[in-house]
């Protein structure tokens, strides 16, 4: 992401990080706003393969952070037009259906707000991995429950919501995907303690 404006790419590889540079022009992506590109290794490793760890999970924290706010801005701007918008004579919000909708939102994201904060505090891969599953769930569950509360226009470009969609589909698969990240959880559960 944003290759074209960095100072130095690099490709994390098993072999480690690679220094890389620009091999093609834009990408397309599901967010319009990412700007993507190829990119290639030009030299071998330059650190050792242990250093790669550390900055994929970084990045993928990056990502559980992003998610939890875009997640958090979309309930807000749902949250918003269910009192506005009025159908049968009272506000869509009113309705109890609606209302439990929201309440799921926000229980989503207020339970993947402590893992992405522990993360911060804590990197570690099964911290990483927990955060970004859970946040990735809660916000894809905020956009879902958006645009069924906004409707068909939540898809039109006169709403921030169809931004936040497509940005949240994005960053769910972005820095692993979360299959990825559950077998990462489940493998460190795994794991033989140490004594």
């Amino acid at each position: 992401m944003d290759a074209d404006a960095a100072d130095q790419v690099y490709v994390a590889t098993d072999d480690g990080l690679q220094e890389a540079a620009v091999v093609a022009g834009p990408r397309s992506s599901v967010d319009p706003a990412r700007r993507l590109f190829d990119v290639a290794a030009v030299r071998p490793a330059t650190t050792d393969r242990t250093a790669a760890r550390p900055a994929f999970d970084h990045a993928a924290l990056a990502a559980a952070a992003y998610l939890l706010g875009a997640g958090e801005r979309v309930l807000a701007d749902t949250v918003a037009y269910a009192g506005q918008r009025r159908q049968f004579g009272r506000e869509i919000g009113s309705y109890q259906a609606v209302k439990h909708r929201l309440a799921d939102v926000r229980i989503a994201l207020d339970f993947a707000r402590p893992l992405v904060h522990g993360a911060a505090l804590d990197v570690t891969p099964r911290s990483v991995s927990a955060a970004k599953v859970l946040a990735g769930d809660a916000a894809y569950l905020a956009a879902r429950t958006g645009l069924q509360v906004h409707g068909a226009i939540g898809y039109t470009r006169e709403l921030d919501l169809s931004i936040w969609l497509t940005r949240i589909r994005a960053l769910v698969g972005a820095w692993g995907t979360p299959s990825f990240h559950r077998a990462r959880v489940l493998e460190s559960l795994l794991e033989p303690a140490e004594a």
